[in-house]
């Protein structure tokens, strides 16, 4: 989800450093005849771009993915529960269309994308809809608190919820702030910094596919990438000689340089070790960018749940600034159930208590409409409690803005390099679309520097 087209915890572990291996390893990166020019690890939107890129230059690469699938947080199920209808468990929408390579790629094939939110909003003040006044004074008091926070990320670097806080009085400012920060953002407006928030705010041009983003990506982008070699878990990089070395369960890799993929919580958790260990300014980056949070759920709804019409998003008043919030979408596009959407601290108090949310999804539609009554049972996605993730995307700390830009930083003259969502400072962060391209920057840049190529494919020539 992204800020304005539905208006758009951080873990309370600090992070561990990231492990070196043990003094005893016998890992070594002076090793000669690398099997491969480049190792990819992690085969999400980023790896699988880097991977196409790599391949239509003619170049040896691995791609390895220690899950059972390819594209990491866009995944799509097709629950019988939800009598087979698509449910993206994680990337729902295809934002910013005109930049985002996905779409572009999916035109070129000629695939049919419609806008993402095509629906009414119904406001809930107190357990009843809001008035036609109260929906007025919502608006009048987000138009008013846009301009406050935008005036104030052109000063010194803060949290979204301090830059807003002249406007703490207002009824309306705990609603936007939970839109804004948890739902949009993952994180609450308390620990997300403003500058990296302005930077990422997104317009209305996003576009949904009719068979969900994760099948898109797989469709289109997985045979570009080739095929990548799944439940292979990468424990240890060693990346400070002439090549590297990747040691796997069982077995090492070689290769002339490696991109990591891997979200910044797995690399927050020390699963993979790296010799020598990362520099300063890499690790400060990985401290400043923690995984955020946005939990989906669903309802089973083969039928119209009571008045409330297809495509409407209700979405309850918010009582003070940091309580819990929760949106809930209707049928979206016809789809039979109702998807829910919660984020940042909500969503971890809750990331092991998936009864409790299905519960309150129900709640607010009783509010919306007593009548409304989805089928029994539901499901709720699990993208905190996964170790190959560690959350949903990753959020900037305040006075952390510069951390996406430091850790798309290339090291040993570009033998490594990280690449993925968390490494944008376009303003595409959080995003499908900004994954790719990151990963075609990461590969694009290994064939100049490292391969020595001085023409290098784009992922707009692919396809």
């Amino acid at each position: 989800m992204r800020r304005r087209q539905l208006r758009r915890r951080r873990s309370q572990r600090r992070s561990r450093p990231v492990r070196r291996f043990p003094p005893t390893s016998p890992m070594r990166s002076d090793h000669t005849g690398p099997e491969f020019d480049v190792a990819i690890v992690g085969a999400g939107a980023a790896g699988l771009a880097a991977s196409a890129v790599l391949r239509a230059a003619g170049r040896r690469c691995i791609l390895i993915e220690a899950g059972d699938r390819i594209g990491g947080r866009a995944h799509t199920l097709h629950p019988a529960l939800l009598g087979g209808a698509c449910f993206d468990t994680g990337a729902t929408w295809l934002h910013a269309a005109e930049r985002n390579p996905l779409v572009a790629l999916a035109r070129r094939r000629g695939i049919a994308l419609e806008p993402a939110f095509r629906g009414g909003r119904r406001l809930l003040v107190a357990g009843r809809t809001a008035s036609d006044a109260e929906q007025a004074a919502y608006e009048s008091s987000r138009a008013a608190w846009e301009a406050l926070v935008t005036a104030r990320a052109g000063g010194p670097d803060c949290t979204l919820s301090e830059a807003g806080s002249a406007r703490a009085g207002d009824p309306w400012t705990a609603s936007i702030e939970n839109w804004d920060g948890a739902i949009i953002a993952a994180a609450d407006a308390g620990e997300l910094s403003l500058h990296d928030w302005h930077r990422n705010v997104l317009d209305d041009d996003n576009l949904s596919p009719p068979d969900g983003v994760g099948t898109l990506l797989e469709t289109l982008l997985g045979p570009l990438a080739g095929p990548a070699r799944l439940a292979t878990p990468v424990r240890g990089i060693a990346w400070g000689g002439t090549g590297c070395v990747l040691r796997c369960d069982g077995a090492c890799l070689t290769a002339r340089a490696v991109i990591v993929t891997v979200s910044t919580g797995v690399l927050r958790s020390g699963h993979i070790a790296f010799e020598p260990e990362l520099p300063p300014d890499i690790l400060d980056a990985i401290d400043g960018l923690p995984m955020g949070l946005l939990s989906k759920l669903a309802l089973p709804a083969a039928a119209p749940v009571g008045a409330i019409e297809d495509d409407t998003l209700v979405e309850r008043q918010v009582p003070e600034r940091g309580d819990p919030g929760m949106l809930v979408s209707v049928r979206p596009h016809g789809l039979g159930y109702v998807a829910g959407f919660f984020g940042g601290r909500h969503a971890w108090s809750l990331a092991d208590r998936p009864e409790a949310a299905l519960a309150e999804a129900r709640a607010i539609l009783r509010e919306a409409d007593s009548d409304a009554e989805p089928g029994a049972g539901g499901l709720v996605t699990g993208w905190g409690t996964d170790p190959l993730f560690g959350g949903a995307y990753a959020y900037c700390r305040p006075g952390r803005a510069g951390s996406r830009a430091a850790l798309s930083r290339p090291l040993c003259d570009g033998r490594l390099s990280f690449a993925g969502e968390a490494c944008r400072a376009d303003g595409l962060a959080g995003t499908v679309g900004g994954a790719m391209l990151d990963g075609e920057r990461a590969a694009q840049a290994v064939l100049r520097c490292i391969i020595g190529l001085h023409s290098v494919p784009s992922l707009a020539a692919l396809g």
